[in-house]
């Protein structure tokens, strides 16, 4: 309550020193514009002149009339008495003329000066008496009008006296009022001077004790000024830059030592300097002579002078031994945390086997119960046909019923075979013998004999230049994986569309294309048509389990090549078969790492 009252006290009397300041200028200023008389409102010199002028041309008509003074003098008088008129009638002098009660008449006579003016211009010697006759009303109104405007006056100039006297009493008491306030003002400065001398007292008292708290604090405790300059540098400070104060104090902060020269340490600062706390845990610090380096949590503060920033005050603590602990125990909580994680890894992938193992023994039965159904459907009719018809059958419906049985054996027997290669293949059973083999030539064999089989399909064959493209294969292996791309392109292409396939060189590896038109479904599906036992939306009614383009991939990728799918050009897909060099062998490594890909 002391503290609002001395400031609100001196405020307040401040406020009526203005006041009153400004209410005594305000009176003078009144005071000087109603003693100022204004030309103007001089009403009573403009009626006067007015009625001289027109005394004056009564008296040049009389002396024209005995031959005294010539026509141009009497003009001249009666130009002057018509200017005086005139000036009556403009402006503020009409509107006094008006105020005065003679605005009327003065405009009667107005619309009489064309009579007088032609009096004058043929003025003759009897005429002296209608000029006197026709001034007569003007003298007497402009006689009337002088004795009201002087009254009028008068009474004008008796109220701004009386309004100066009671402004003038306003000011003299407003004089003495900014004396009181000037005395209170002076009272509370010297108050306020006593009272300054005593805080100051009390403030060298708390900056000793601050000194002494600084000097004994357990942490080092660093203050600036905006210019960087350090003005604090206690014990703690010394103890763990390895500086004295004497070194420290009056510098600039990234002089005194390197670690604050770092960005992320000059940014808090400056962030204190905009008047924002910042906290860095586990700053590395480099002490001159240690290699291994302490570590410091930093704390930056503003330093404030009332509303205003005036530094920045740095606490910095030694936290080596705790962050030591914390590591430790990170090290250990990290250590438990990845044996957890690789149990958990081969809990996964046991039950993901297990899963992918129960699911592929389910698709493979569901597969197996659909694909051999159909052949053994088809032997068990062609043999019931024979037997009910045995004694009426002719020869050639024999053996049409014999070649349709053999052919679902024959069907049968394929899938028997793959399902068992399979097998084999999950068995790690079939061994790889590679060696230099003709790609082109095996391809061109392939596609002569599928040919053969399939006349309704155009098969052509693309070898670049007739010569001869070396691979290093396995070559039964890569005449089944090229058999099993032909046969599906066979089989999902129409009668009559062109195959092709084509023999080339990229880089280290012999490649062969097969392409023929027809399109895949979503890239979900395109992905998936490598796994085992599963079949594309365009397979249904196509013999067929589903592991041809597996068996190839892995084949192919055991050889140290690979098997890829190209269904984006349009209306026609590829499979490339890649294998290595004859004379750029792929190392074992590389094969496994394919092979792994495949797994």
């Amino acid at each position: 309550m002391r503290a609002l009252l001395g400031v609100a006290l001196p405020i307040l009397t401040i406020a009526t020193f203005v006041i009153l300041l400004a209410f005594s200028l305000t009176r003078l200023s009144e005071v000087e514009r109603d003693m100022r008389i204004e030309a103007t409102q001089n009403m009573l010199w403009v009626i006067s002149r007015a009625h001289v002028s027109s005394l004056q041309l009564g008296e040049a008509a009389a002396r024209h009339a005995i031959g005294e003074i010539d026509q141009s003098e009497l003009e001249l008088r009666y130009n002057v008495f018509l200017s005086r008129l005139a000036l009556l009638d403009d402006g503020p002098q009409r509107r006094h003329m008006d105020a005065l009660g003679f605005g009327a008449v003065l405009d009667d006579l107005l619309q009489k000066l064309p009579e007088l003016g032609s009096v004058i211009a043929d003025l003759e010697p009897d005429d002296r008496q209608l000029v006197r006759v026709l001034l007569e009303p003007y003298s007497t109104m402009l006689n009337q009008a002088a004795n009201k405007a002087m009254v009028a006056e008068w009474d004008d100039l008796g109220v701004k006296l009386d309004t100066s006297r009671n402004q003038l009493g306003q000011i003299i008491v407003s004089l003495i009022g900014i004396s009181l306030a000037g005395a209170v003002l002076c009272g509370h400065f010297v108050l306020a001077i006593r009272d300054a001398r005593r805080r100051a007292r009390l403030l060298d008292k708390e900056k000793a004790f601050s000194e002494l708290l600084i000097g004994s604090s357990g942490e080092g405790i660093v203050a600036v000024d905006l210019q960087r300059h350090c003005t604090v540098w206690n014990e703690a400070a010394e103890r763990l830059f390895g500086l004295p104060a004497s070194g420290a104090i009056g510098n600039i902060l990234g002089d005194v030592s390197g670690f604050f020269q770092i960005d992320r340490i000059a940014n808090a600062v400056g962030d204190a300097f905009d008047g924002r706390s910042v906290a860095l845990f586990d700053q590395p610090f480099f002490p001159p002579g240690q290699v291994e380096p302490l570590y410091v949590d930093l704390r930056c503060f503003s330093l404030r002078a009332g509303d205003h920033i005036v530094g920045a005050i740095l606490l910095v603590t030694d936290v080596t031994e705790r962050r030591a602990a914390q590591r430790e125990i990170a090290d250990h909580r990290d250590h438990l945390e990845q044996l957890v994680q690789a149990r958990t890894q081969e809990l996964d992938a046991a039950l993901t086997r297990e899963r992918a193992t129960a699911e592929l023994y389910r698709n493979f039965g569901t597969m197996i119960s659909h694909q051999f159904r159909t052949p053994l459907a088809i032997v068990d009719s062609a043999l019931q046909r024979l037997m009910r018809r045995s004694d009426r059958l002719e020869p050639a419906e024999v053996l049409e019923r014999g070649g349709n049985a053999r052919h679902a054996i024959a069907r049968l027997t394929r899938l028997v075979g793959s399902t068992l290669d399979a097998a084999r293949l999950d068995a790690g059973q079939i061994d790889i013998c590679s060696q230099p083999c003709d790609l082109g030539s095996l391809a061109a064999d392939i596609c002569v004999g599928q040919s053969k089989q399939t006349p309704e399909w155009e098969i052509t064959v693309d070898i670049p230049n007739g010569r001869p493209v070396m691979a290093c294969c396995d070559p039964v292996h890569a005449e089944n994986i090229l058999v099993n791309l032909l046969s599906n392109a066979v089989k999902y292409s129409q009668k009559g569309t062109a195959i092709t396939v084509a023999v080339a060189t990229a880089g280290a590896q012999a490649e062969c294309r097969i392409s023929n038109y027809g399109t895949i479904g979503c890239p979900t599906e395109r992905d998936a048509l490598f796994e085992r036992y599963v079949r594309g939306s365009n397979a249904e009614g196509q013999p067929g389990i589903g592991i041809g383009l597996y068996m190839a991939r892995t084949l192919a990728r055991m050889q140290g090549g690979d098997v890829q799918l190209d269904a984006d050009n349009g209306d026609r897909i590829t499979f490339t078969l890649s294998l290595p060099l004859a004379n750029a062998p792929m190392g074992k490594n590389d094969a496994l790492s394919k092979l792994s890909e495949t797994a």
